[in-house]
Order: structure tokens, then C-alpha cells, then sequence
């Protein structure tokens, strides 16, 4: 029998028995420690004792409920429990009970481990996990955006775009894609430098990220272009957004020189025709739009061309006289 004294004294654990009526009849020198009681003390009190007085009702409800069920109880739980210290300090752990019949009587042994390292380190690990996550997302953002003009760059504005087109085919809306171009940038860089040069570039595109919608997708696609995609926007209705753009980009104020921008646009409504390959029809778009850009440039610049409209005498009036 001493051996088996020794184990219940020696256990890394703290041990408690518990007879049906809640009461401390047992415990081991590991529960001393741990909630800082004399054994004496502790025999004869309601386990409740150990317990925080915001769980003691639930846990009087729980008890009653598992020593008419008589079934043991494995150690660790989703649902973190907590145990109360003499002092009044909380803190967490795992508990195992098991039924035990002893000279005819039910009692409960409760095993109560100390799991507060292991939860400081889970807290840690999931604190530092979700500043990784953070910081990723915060990676992914840089490498998504232009570092002059804070617009989404090319490589962002093609995956971004390949999504707005699987949406289309999916809700039966149309898309347009503006392409704008800069007119003479050059000599702006000849004349005023680089410095005024990214001015311009960085002006413009603030100036195109208040104008267009909250959902269109704005991005500089290289150099002195940008792009723009609008998804539930048909030819007509992009004719009217590039000339708003394009008046906009015209009434910049604060530059060394005004600048001026041609702008080329091509629409779709992919839902019309057989379900392929989006990046396949975003480069159709793409070159579209271009086609129109380039009969922009060709006509006098600082001009709107519609990609459907090429071929006739004027590619689109302009819908606003400038102020």
C-alpha cells in the first residue's frame, strides 16, 4: 500500500479526491504547492474552493452532472478552465477526473495540472503567428504597389483585373479598360528634371484615384501610363468616365508646366461569349484599349478614343468643354 501513498504523494500533478457531495477528502503535497494551502486546510472544504467565483455556479452544475454520469474525464480541453490560488491569482489548467468506488462510497479523483508555460507559449505563438501574418500582408501590398505613385503596378493590375473578368462572366456585367498616356512627359523630365517629372506622375495619379469609382481598379502600368478597369461600365459609359479623367488630369494645378493625357478605351461584356480564358480576354482588352490609345495619340492628343469607334472619322467628341 506505501507505494501506492508514494505515487499519490509524488505525482508531478496536483491529486484531489473528491467525495459525492463535493467535499475534499484527499490531496497530495503538488497541491499544496500549487494553491498555496495547508493539506489540513484543504480537507473538508467544497472543491468550489479552487475554483474562481465567476465559474463556481457552473462548476457546482458541471460536478453535479458528471457524478451521475460516472465516466472519466481525459486530461486537456478545447475550452481553457481556470483554478483559483489562496491568494486570489487565477490561472490555467487541464483537469482529468475519474470515478472511484471506494468501501462502497463514489468519489472522484481529480488530477489538476498547471498548464500556465504552455498557454503563455501558445499566446506567444499565436501573437507572433499573427504578426507574421500582418507583416506578409504588409509585404504583398509593397510588392502589389508602385513605389513613386502608391497605385497598384502592372503585375497587380493583371491578376487584380483576371479577377474583376471571372466576376463578369459570373454576374453578366460589362467591363472597360482605360489606358492613358502622359502627352509630351518627356519634355517635361528635359525641361524641369526627373524631380518635377515624378511631381507630374505622382499628381496624376492622386488626381486619378479621386476621380475614378471606390471598386475601379487604378494602376500605373509603366513609365507615364496608366490604366484603369471598371467593371458594370459599357462602352458609352466609359467614353464618359476617360473624359472625366481626362479633364480632371487637364485641371491639375501646381506644376511647373500643364500637362495633358491621351486616352484610349475598349469594352466587353465576356458573359456573351464562350467561358475561356480570362487573362486571354484581358489581353484582348488590353490591346484593344492600346489600338485606341495610339488614334488618340495620332489625332492631336489630350483626346478620348473608343477602341469601337476606330475607323471613323472622329474617334469620340468630347463630351465637356473645358472650364
Amino acid at each position: 500500500m506505501k507505494i501506492y501513498q508514494y505515487i499519490f504523494e509524488y505525482t508531478p500533478d496536483a491529486l484531489f479526491v473528491v467525495d459525492q457531495a463535493g467535499h475534499i477528502t484527499l490531496a497530495n503535497a503538488v497541491a499544496e504547492n500549487l494553491f498555496g494551502y495547508e493539506r489540513d486546510a484543504l480537507l473538508g472544504q467544497l472543491i468550489e474552493v479552487l475554483i474562481p467565483p465567476r465559474l463556481a455556479t457552473h462548476h457546482i452544475s458541471h460536478r453535479s452532472k458528471f457524478m451521475h454520469e460516472t465516466r472519466s474525464r481525459a486530461m486537456g480541453t478545447t475550452v481553457t478552465l481556470f483554478a483559483l490560488r489562496k491568494l486570489g491569482e487565477e490561472f490555467p489548467v487541464d483537469v482529468m477526473l475519474s470515478p472511484m468506488i471506494i468501501d462502497g462510497q463514489q468519489f472522484t479523483l481529480c488530477v489538476v495540472r498547471d498548464v500556465s508555460e504552455r498557454r503563455a507559449a501558445e499566446d506567444t505563438l499565436k501573437r507572433q503567428t499573427a504578426e507574421l501574418e500582418q507583416l506578409h500582408a504588409a509585404l504583398i501590398e509593397v510588392a502589389n504597389r508602385d513605389s513613386l505613385t502608391n497605385l497598384y503596378n502592372r503585375r497587380a493590375f493583371r491578376e487584380l483585373t483576371g479577377q474583376v473578368f471571372k466576376s463578369a462572366y459570373r454576374s453578366g456585367e460589362s467591363i472597360s479598360l482605360l489606358i492613358l498616356d502622359l502627352d509630351h512627359f518627356k519634355q517635361v523630365n528635359d525641361r524641369f528634371g526627373h524631380a518635377e517629372g515624378d511631381r507630374v506622375l505622382q499628381a496624376v495619379a492622386a488626381t486619378l484615384k479621386a476621380t475614378a469609382r471606390d471598386n475601379d481598379i487604378v494602376a500605373r502600368y509603366g513609365g507615364e501610363e496608366f490604366v484603369v478597369a471598371m467593371l458594370g461600365v459599357d462602352g458609352a459609359e466609359s467614353q464618359l468616365m476617360a473624359e472625366r479623367l481626362r479633364l480632371a488630369i487637364a485641371a491639375i494645378q501646381g506644376l511647373k508646366s500643364p500637362i495633358t493625357a491621351s486616352i484610349g478605351t475598349a469594352s466587353c461584356q465576356p458573359a456573351l461569349h464562350p467561358r475561356g480564358d480570362e487573362t486571354h480576354s484581358l489581353e484582348v482588352l488590353l490591346d484593344q484599349a492600346d489600338q485606341a490609345l495610339y488614334a488618340a495619340k495620332n489625332r492631336g492628343r489630350d483626346t478620348v478614343c473608343i477602341y469601337a469607334e476606330l475607323g471613323q472619322p472622329q474617334c469620340a467628341p468630347r463630351l465637356f468643354a473645358e472650364q
